[in-house]
């Protein structure tokens, strides 16, 4: 997977040199953490995920490639989430920002790739980049709840989080969410987090606490997270 998310962000970055005239800034990160948690429910069914995330700005426009371990169902072996992503940020103001960005996920290598995968569009505003409104709509995402309830459809997505840095590196915040899937198993369900975060250097450690409520555990039973998740990531 590297050398194909290294010509990704290379391919952006000449785009966005080409496009803008002026030089791009490359960052990144690599870490590990104890569930890979989206949006209150595990994609690797409670084992640990390996994740990295490689990224470039110029001014405004930025772009990048995620990529995590997942198990998106028990029976099957531990795979790749491959996550793409192009946006504009914008100042609005001395307190707040703006941001629209696409997103594609894929699973290369799963068997039910072609159902899987999905797009989406996010509209985030902040304020101090310490409180932060996203607004998530997708046109094509897979859901399924079970055998007899499944679905590929619109979905959409509302989360409110915020973060507030305390001294000596520490960190604490803070998330709500709501998850709409109507259209693939019936319903939505809400979701949030709490936690504390450290900053050493380039290294980051994190504790959260992810729960959710019980229309979650109605629609996807064990998937549904509530419980402590420890992660630990490098940025270079």
């Amino acid at each position: 997977m590297r050398p194909k998310a290294s010509r990704w962000i290379l391919l952006v970055g000449c785009l966005l040199q080409a496009g803008l005239g002026r030089a791009v800034d490359f960052q990144g990160s690599v870490g590990l953490s104890s569930d890979n948690v989206f949006r209150g429910l595990t994609q690797s069914q409670g084992n640990p995920s390996a994740q990295a995330d490689g990224y470039i700005a110029a001014t405004h426009w930025f772009g990048g490639l995620a990529v995590e371990s997942v198990k998106r169902q028990a029976t099957q072996a531990t795979g790749a989430e491959v996550i793409g992503y192009v946006g504009y940020q914008q100042l609005l103001s001395e307190n707040w920002n703006a941001a629209l960005s696409v997103r594609h996920y894929d699973y290369p290598g799963n068997r039910y790739r072609s159902l899987y995968h999905y797009d989406e569009l996010s509209a985030a505003i902040g304020w101090h980049r310490q409180l932060q409104l996203e607004l998530i709509g997708s046109p094509n995402t897979f859901a399924a709840s079970g055998y007899d309830r499944y679905g590929r459809g619109k979905a959409f997505a509302v989360e409110l989080s915020g973060r507030q840095p305390l001294a000596h590196g520490l960190s604490v915040g803070a998330g709500i969410g709501y998850y709409d899937l109507r259209s693939e198993v019936g319903g939505g369900y809400a979701y949030w987090s709490a936690g504390v975060g450290e900053q050493w250097r380039d290294w980051q450690l994190g504790l959260r606490y992810i729960g959710t409520d019980a229309q979650a555990r109605h629609l996807f039973h064990t998937l549904a997270v509530n419980g402590v998740v420890a992660s630990v990531a490098w940025f270079f």
